[in-house]
């Protein structure tokens, strides 16, 4: 570049602001395209359309997929941490792609490394058949109790990629009391509860658990496709070995689930060129939708050779009563092959080398899902995923991301560091030396998975490697040798003095079948080879001081020959009795070589083929250096420990310190009369204030005919209130729950939910009295949401929900045993407003929740405050109210509930004990970890029991016992929640005097935001992401009408009919309605000052 260009180019960057080539002269053009070619070496473009939503923007950073203003700015950017970095591992990343293809010797020392690791680390058939009984063992007395029982082992030791150290995975529960078995633990809070034990006379360990039907089926699937495909065993043994050696198999630090490795191994044989294992699902069947993979579901395995699936179309989130779910119920069982008939010939060394190099290079893991069911791509908008880290399907449970433990970005990184440095390490032809073969530099294409035509096996073998004295010289790339990382270097060195001590006697345990590739130089020259390297092996031995008989080392052409005609028959068995295992058989091979002389025949092209297979790799110089690789992975530094509750590093779950239960809590002081008076005023002002007056009572039964009235001129329907409204408990400002049933429809049964839900959000954007109307029909429940517009109340309307208001009137049965139900419920309910976690569409509880765990609290003191009003009832049967499917019964005769309760009055705390017990009692006492807070029965009821272990609270509904109110918390939350109530727990029970003092949300939560990790960024809502925000949606929806209202002229415009709000009829608005003139007619006979309600709420 000369001085002169150079100049041109300083004179534009200080100039230009706005790129304007119109008005550019002729220097600066020049100017410009200097500086843009600088910037393409840094992967910034020039943007040939500029984009919508950055319109400024000209340029374009590939690498960071950042837009840039101008030059300067992508100057500025170029000097960026994060653009460094990239540029880093682009740098990397070719150089990966750069590297030479596999010689014949390196994938066979691939292969036998890969064999070695799967002997000494798998199971063996021995080991099986110890794990096979220990479980018949097991079984047998587990069945002397429990005689219908059986046992069945499941997880890697039944599909054989299990370490000798492995568990054993048994599906049945466990008895107590075993004294075959010691160290019997539980763990019943696990998501499946197990029970660990260990066998004495094994030493192994077994975990049982129960109903753990998906990963049996999983196991199965896993275990038929590794006898089918011999590859599958070796390859995720070492795959597994491999990440072990990396830590990145440990889900308690932020790792991924073993199993996981062994369906990645699957998924690169089904989409590798060609593949190796089928896919089971694709664009083959007819009807297969790849948008809509679900409805394509494995079933289970048939004959071990067959996959059984369904296809169960999908009814696009319809309500469940309704008649589109009927197709639901029509499901279609096929079945497809699970391995090949025909067998490959693809080295297991190959497979190594390209398992690696698919999951560095060619698959983009952030942007697709590794499913083993499919053979197209799946993305993460198909699964509804978010584009995060790794996603793997569990082939039988379709919702559940199998990598979801990995939830640090900085593990994800490094997991893929491993992968590049294993890459680089394997593909690079390793000798003792350290020497390598020198990379290709042609430029090869990133993609996302490499659409072009891919080199056949043989094909890629090419380049064999020739021994030359102390080095292995490629046959095309004889230059000098990559560069090697100072790493690389160190763990060479290591190498060294390891393979110093690995004498000839420990290397003729070669297995003779491991090199499987075909060499292509001939019996003279290879035999002039190896003679020249073993008698320089010999003499070094003898330098090293080796005690080594010649006759060991240096064969003549005789004896090669009678060797390789004696081992030609030999063959590979993980499992043989024959095969080399131990010192002395080991010793034999070299012994009985050199004691036996041959008569000098010609050797054919086969026993050259063994004759390079076994004594190529007995020399010291040619030995590649695969076989210590585990060595190699022990020098990176682990990847920090990421705990799942707090996202932190550094400690793992079970260490965490924001876990509530390890909190010390300090003893409170004695409790004053004073102080407990205050507490007493506090409880009763929450009350006072926040409690409707009868007048609001009333307005919301107006509003609620008038609602009616104006349905009813399109659907034949009844509303009534429940909830807060009406159950004892509710705000001046509470939201208005309605439910609708319609006349000649006991239930929903027929009906289609959503269809109705939708034309009523038709119906209400009629009524001049609301506003904001939004049909919400993927909820559980379906329902309208609307806003009142007089009183500025909001609203929801939902289609029989009948349970809900058998559930209204059994707390306000609760409410009216005893005064201080109600004040405690109030106090509650301030309590969680306060502390922003009493919002469930925000990820906490709701305030129905707290309520039940304020009447929980009450039937559980001694004595009780309130009785368990389910339990009541005459006889031994509980007596049946049948409602959806529950049962809907409680003891709700007031009068007759004094008369079989006398003592029901014992309890004489004041509200101030009451409130302060119920802070101690969930901070104290209460273990959310143990039990379930129900309120239906007095006894305590476990979450195993349950089957909620997997929860952080559990709270059941007292009807509907399969719903648990506090199943969308996160543990995240779940710590926020006890926070603030051992933060509670320290104000009210320390003696201070100023009453506002006691809901300071600062001090209730130490200043501290609710979490909204899982909240949607536009509403706060919970459930769905920000492109689905039903409220982004309808503000587009508005600025699409308003620009539509623009373009339509004032002629043109469809007149809106008249409709009243007071009666609902067509025609006429409120002033000339008669009902509303009828109404002013009354209250002006009224005399002044005894104006009625009905008056007061139609002239505001």
């Amino acid at each position: 570049e000369s001085p002169k260009e150079h100049t041109l180019e300083a004179d534009y960057l200080e100039n230009t602001v706005i790129i304007d080539e119109a008005n550019l002269t002729a220097e600066q053009q020049l100017g410009l395209k200097q500086a843009e070619e600088r910037l393409e070496r840094d992967y910034i473009s020039r943007l040939e359309k500029r984009s919508p939503e950055y319109t400024n923007c000209q340029y374009l950073c590939k690498l960071c997929l950042v837009h840039i203003e101008n030059i300067q700015g992508a100057h500025k950017h170029i000097k960026e941490k994060r653009h460094k970095k990239n540029i880093m591992e682009k740098q990397e990343e070719n150089e990966l792609r750069a590297l030479p293809p596999p010689s014949s010797a390196q994938l066979a020392a691939l292969s036998f490394t890969l064999i070695e690791a799967a002997n000494e680390q798998g199971i063996s058939d021995d080991d099986f058949r110890i794990r096979q009984e220990i479980v018949s063992e097991m079984e047998k007395i587990i069945q002397q109790p429990l005689p219908d029982c059986s046992l069945r082992m499941y997880g890697s030791c039944l599909t054989r990629f299990a370490f000798k150290t492995s568990d054993i995975n048994i599906d049945i529960k466990f008895p107590p009391k075993v004294t075959v078995y010691s160290d019997v633990e539980s763990d019943f809070h696990a998501k499946v509860p197990v029970v660990f034990c260990k066998d004495i006379k094994s030493g192994l360990t077994c975990k049982v658990s129960a109903r753990n039907d998906v990963a049996c089926l999983t196991t199965d699937l896993l275990a038929a496709l590794g006898k089918l495909e011999p590859v599958l065993i070796p390859l995720v043994l070492a795959f597994r070995y491999w990440a072990k050696l990396c830590h990145i198999d440990c889900q308690a630090e932020g790792g991924i689930p073993s199993y996981s490795f062994a369906l990645m191994v699957i998924f690169f044989l089904q989409q590798r060129k060609p593949p190796i294992l089928p896919s089971y699902l694709g664009n083959w069947i007819e009807g297969f939708d790849s948008k809509k993979p679900d409805d394509h579901q494995l079933k289970g395995i048939e004959e071990e050779e067959f996959v059984r699936w369904e296809y169960k179309p999908s009814t696009n989130g319809s309500a469940k009563n309704s008649v589109g779910a009927e197709a639901s119920e029509h499901s279609y069982l096929f079945q497809s092959l699970l391995a090949f008939k025909t067998p490959h010939q693809v080295s297991l060394g190959q497979l190594w080398l390209e398992l690696l190099k698919f999951y560095t290079l060619e698959f983009a893991l952030e942007e697709y899902v590794i499913s083993i069911r499919v053979q197209e791509l799946l993305t993460r908008e198909n699964k509804n995923w978010p584009k995060r880290r790794i996603a793997i399907e569990d082939p039988f449970a379709l919702k559940r991301n199998v990598a979801r433990s990995l939830n640090s970005q900085m593990v994800f990184e490094y997991i893929l560091e491993r992968f590049r440095t294993a890459y680089k390490y394997f593909a690079c032809p390793q000798s003792k030396d350290g020497i390598k073969s020198k990379p290709d530099t042609r430029k090869k294409e990133k993609g996302k998975i490499n659409n072009k035509k891919s080199t056949r096996p043989e094909e890629s073998v090419t380049n064999c490697c020739l021994l030359q004295g102390d080095k292995i010289v490629d046959k095309q790339n004889t230059g000098s040798g990559c560069t090697i990382p100072e790493n690389e270097l160190e763990c060479n060195e290591m190498e060294e003095s390891v393979a110093r001590r690995y004498t000839l006697k420990n290397r003729d345990s070669l297995l003779l079948s491991a090199l499987d590739s075909s060499y292509d130089e001939d019996k003279e020259e290879a035999f002039s080879l190896i003679s020249n390297e073993c008698c320089e092996l010999k003499q070094k031995s003898l330098k090293e001081g080796d005690d080594l008989e010649i006759s060991e080392v240096c064969l003549t052409e005789g004896e090669l020959s009678h060797h390789c005609n004696c081992s030609e028959h030999q063959s590979y068995d993980r499992n043989s009795s024959n095969e080399f295992s131990d010192a002395e058989s080991r010793q034999s091979l070299v012994t009985e070589s050199s004691q036996n002389k041959c008569t000098g025949t010609p050797a054919t092209s086969h026993n050259s083929l063994v004759l390079l297979k076994d004594l190529l790799l007995r020399t010291e110089k040619f030995y590649i250096s695969f076989f210590l690789f585990f060595f190699f992975f022990f020098s990176p530094k682990p990847p920090t420990i990421v705990c799942s509750i707090c996202k932190r590093d550094g400690h793992s779950k079970n260490d965490c310190p924001e876990d509530f239960k390890k909190i010390d809590l300090k003893p409170l002081p004695p409790m004053t009369d004073r102080f407990r008076e205050i507490l007493d005023i506090v409880c009763k002002r929450c009350f006072d204030e926040l409690s409707p007056p009868l007048s609001e009572q009333q307005n919301r039964e107006q509003i609620l005919a008038s609602l009616e009235r104006f349905i009813r001129k399109e659907y034949n329907g009844i509303l009534c209130l429940f909830g807060s409204s009406k159950n004892g408990f509710g705000f001046r400002d509470s939201d208005l729950d309605i439910c609708m049933t319609l006349e000649g429809h006991e239930n929903a049964e027929k009906l289609n939910c959503k269809e109705i839900i939708e034309g009523l959000a038709k119906v209400l954007k009629k009524h001049p009295g609301l506003r904001n109307i939004l049909p919400i029909t993927t909820a559980k429940v379906p329902i309208v949401k609307f806003e009142h517009r007089r009183s500025g109340l909001e609203g929801d309307i939902s289609l029989y929900n009948t349970l809900a208001q058998h559930n209204t009137r059994m707390l306000a049965t609760y409410a009216a045993i005893d005064p201080r139900v109600q004040y405690l419920g109030y106090t509650m309910k301030v309590f969680a407003k306060r502390c922003d976690i009493g919002d469930a569409s925000r990820g906490s509880l709701s305030s129905y929740a707290y309520t039940l765990m304020v009447l929980y609290f009450l039937q559980q003191r001694n004595p009780p405050v309130i009785p368990v009003l389910q339990e009541i009832f005459d006889g031994k049967q509980i007596p049946q109210r049948m409602v959806d499917g529950w049962n809907a019964f409680f003891f709700d005769d007031m009068e007759e509930l004094k008369k079989r309760l006398p003592s029901l009055g014992k309890n004489t705390e004041s509200l101030g004990e009451l409130w302060l017990g119920l802070l101690r009692f969930y901070t104290e006492e209460f273990d959310f970890k143990e039990y379930v807070i129900s309120i239906r029965q007095k006894k305590l009821l476990t979450t195993f029991e349950k089957q909620w272990t997997s929860k952080c609270i559990a709270i059941e509904d007292p009807f509907d016992l399969n719903h648990n109110l506090g199943a969308g918390v996160s543990r995240k939350m779940t710590n926020f929640i006890m926070k603030a109530f051992i933060n509670g727990r320290k104000l009210f029970g320390t003696p201070f005097y100023p009453t506002e003092y006691f809901f300071d949300s600062k001090v209730l939560t130490d200043g501290e935001l609710a979490p909204n990790d899982r909240c949607c960024r536009v509403c706060g809502k919970i459930g769905h992401y920000m492109k689905d925000c039903p409220k982004r949606r309808r503000l587009k929806k508005k600025e699409n009408e308003k620009d539509d209202e623009k373009e339509v002229k004032e002629e043109d415009r469809e007149t809106r009919e008249k409709r009243c709000f007071i009666c609902g009829d067509v025609g006429h608005v409120r002033r000339d309605c008669p009902e509303f003139k009828q109404a002013r007619q009354r209250n002006n006979s009224v005399p002044n000052g005894k104006v009625s309600a009905y008056r007061q709420e139609y002239l505001k």
